[in-house]
């Protein structure tokens, strides 16, 4: 699913307009990366945390370590609503 089609999925299950559910989804990413390059991490209940990393080389990435509620519905093949 790419970003446009997230929107839309937003948007329907939340009975919101795609506009609106824009708006919400590029608030958080943003939110997110900002955080994130500021070195935070971001703990989002049993959903996950994520987490800036180094590697050997010095690059630096994102990584979202599930939580138990993500961890248990992707093994379950159940979605979280």
């Amino acid at each position: 699913m790419d970003t446009i089609e997230f929107k839309k999925e937003l948007a329907k299950r939340k009975g919101i307009s795609e506009m609106t559910a824009y708006r919400y989804v590029n608030s958080v990413m943003d939110t997110v990366r900002q955080v994130l390059a500021e070195g935070d991490e971001i703990k989002i209940g049993s959903f996950g945390k994520f987490t800036v990393v180094t590697d050997l080389e010095g690059n630096k990435t994102a990584v979202l370590c599930a939580g138990k509620s993500l961890r248990q519905a992707l093994t379950a093949g159940e979605g979280i609503v």
